[in-house]
């Protein structure tokens, strides 16, 4: 693997001289700065960087004088200019860097922005495999975590039964923190401080609104028994069983790490992987009407390859009539 480290106005000229227009997929459109009238503005500068890049073997002139990128080179900025996809991936605790997946067909880059923009990384060549190994040892390889469950589960659920499994889960550990024994019932969900207390730690940035409805007698009796109709609760009398990796994944202590994957399309499809002690949870919103969400647990024993597999594959989309007025526009 080969590792390019630019400052900016290296990025530029060697983005320039590869040719290839940026598409809408490319990692560039999103950098201050990149567009044709600050460009045109550093003509002088660009022309430094080229003749240091001459001198280093990166760029070679023709018979004319003019500049070319080493093959190397060339293909790397044929996929960086122009991506068949591109994959945002943000780790929580690495909030000063953020990290891109290119690609087209089998091969890719990993586009690294430092601090403030201060300085890119280009890592190539990368395919999925690579950028699974990438992802074990740069996200999940830091955190220590011990290689011991082996669980997997898939729910489809409604945005009333998301919201609700996420009220539970704020409540179930609040619970456990107040009382180790204490259990999580429906009557304590029909507690009046429980919405004062989920409004004050609202860690998923669910609407209040919505949260307050749900809460009420009917709904909440109804969305509990579709939740343990598809095994995400068990219900014991009054008592409520969460599934045991999603509440104790989030505890105090046991919450790794999250990470945001996101697209650069017009779909803004995107997902957060929370890694815990207990295993992987993906929880992904599905852009169709109604809005649903889908919500994955693997075993920390999954292969690196499977994980960012799963991690790279998003839902269904369906577009609104503004978003395909949109695409026609950008086709043409």
């Amino acid at each position: 693997m080969a590792l390019l480290i630019l400052r900016k106005d290296e990025l530029e000229v060697l983005s320039l001289i590869n040719g290839n227009r940026m598409n809408s997929f490319s990692v560039l459109n999103g950098l201050v700065g990149f567009d044709r009238e600050s460009l045109l503005n550093k003509k002088e500068t660009h022309k430094e960087v080229i003749e240091d890049f001459v001198n280093d073997g990166a760029i070679w002139r023709d018979k004319t004088g003019r500049p070319h990128l080493i093959r190397e080179l060339q293909g790397v900025f044929d996929i960086i200019n122009s991506p068949e996809k591109t994959v945002r991936i943000k780790a929580a605790s690495k909030r000063e860097m953020v990290s891109y997946y290119t690609y087209v067909g089998e091969m890719g880059v990993i586009f690294s922005i430092g601090k403030n923009e201060e300085f890119y990384t280009v890592a190539y060549p990368f395919n999925q495999q690579l950028l699974s190994t990438w992802f074990n040892d740069e996200i999940i390889g830091d955190l220590g975590i011990e290689k011991r469950s082996d669980v997997n589960a898939d729910w489809d659920l409604s945005g009333d039964e998301f919201s609700l499994l996420m009220v539970m889960i704020i409540f179930k550990n609040h619970l456990k923190q107040m009382d180790s024994d204490r259990p999580l019932t429906l009557e304590s969900m029909r507690d009046s401080g429980v919405l004062a207390y989920i409004n004050e730690n609202n860690y998923f940035n669910l609407n209040p609104e919505n949260v307050q409805k749900m809460m009420e007698q009917d709904n909440l009796d109804t969305t509990v028994q579709t939740l343990s109709n598809k095994g995400v609760l068990n219900i014991d009398g009054q008592n409520i069983d969460i599934h045991k990796t999603l509440y104790k994944g989030f505890e105090k202590g046991n919450l790794r790490e999250i990470v945001e994957i996101s697209e650069m399309t017009p779909f803004m499809r995107g997902k957060n992987l929370y890694i815990s002690n207990e295993g992987f949870m993906i929880f992904e919103p599905l852009m169709i009407k109604p809005m649903r969400w889908r919500v994955s647990i693997l075993g920390l024993r999954t292969y690196p390859f499977r994980l960012v597999e799963r991690l790279m594959a998003f839902g269904p989309v369906q577009a609104s009539d503004l978003l395909k007025k949109e695409l026609k526009e950008r086709i043409r």
